[in-house]
């Protein structure tokens, strides 16, 4: 309930400033960006959203908090191509007016891995277009916006650019990455328990659990770790 109210509020907040914005540039540049151009026939090629929000506005992670909404998309793809979920880097946390914010205020990139299916011929040519809609805010206004994004792939040898690899190197790097052994949580009291296992060579003290179910904690709440 309370994302919906924060949420109704920044929606009646957008339609002026929508209107205001009709033909302007997004707060939120998005690029399309294959590691690939030339995947090879039954393999898998990585598609990256680089986004770069304008200063003072921000972008939302697949659970957006107390307030905001998560990207969607709508993919054209060629006969056989599939897309897979879309994959967000680790956000920053945001408190406005007492509510808590996952978001990202600085370039990123999100993820989505294309499935090309075998038996294609090289030099079969894969027109990729997809449809973002996303909300993006600054502390005082959101404005809902879509990108019309598009790239042409061609089927080939599978070949990664050193220029390209280097930069999704650098963005995997801020994906999440699993610890490798499941944790276990406890609800008690009106307080969540979690038990992670976490290296002994690691410090935690800068730990923080975002929680992927909505509802599942009170975002805005102190976390401690001991």
């Amino acid at each position: 309930m309370l994302r919906f109210l924060a949420l109704l509020a920044a929606l009646f907040l957008a339609v002026p400033a929508a209107a205001q914005l009709a033909g302007q540039p997004r707060h939120i540049a998005i690029e399309l960006v294959a590691e690939t151009d030339t995947p090879a026939a039954g393999s898998e090629v990585t598609l990256a959203f680089a986004s770069k929000p304008d200063k003072g506005w921000h972008g939302y992670w697949q659970n957006p908090g107390d307030a905001g909404v998560p990207t969607t998309l709508k993919w054209t793809l060629p006969a056989g191509v599939t897309a897979g979920p879309l994959e967000y880097p680790v956000p920053q946390r945001l408190v406005i007016a007492g509510l808590m914010n996952y978001v990202y205020e600085g370039p990123f990139a999100q993820f989505v891995r294309l499935k090309v299916p075998a038996g294609l011929a090289p030099g079969t040519r894969l027109p990729i277009a997809v449809e973002a809609d996303y909300l993006v805010c600054t502390d005082q206004i959101c404005v809902p916006e879509r990108a019309q994004l598009s790239t042409v792939l061609t089927v080939g040898d599978g070949a990664i650019s050193s220029e390209r690899r280097a930069q999704f190197d650098q963005w995997r790097r801020t994906l999440p990455k699993p610890l490798g052994s499941a944790a276990a949580f406890a609800s008690e009291g009106g307080k969540m328990r979690i038990a992670v296992p976490w290296p002994a060579d690691e410090p935690a003290d800068g730990a923080y659990f975002y929680p992927l179910t909505d509802g599942a904690i009170t975002y805005a709440a102190a976390q401690a770790i001991g």
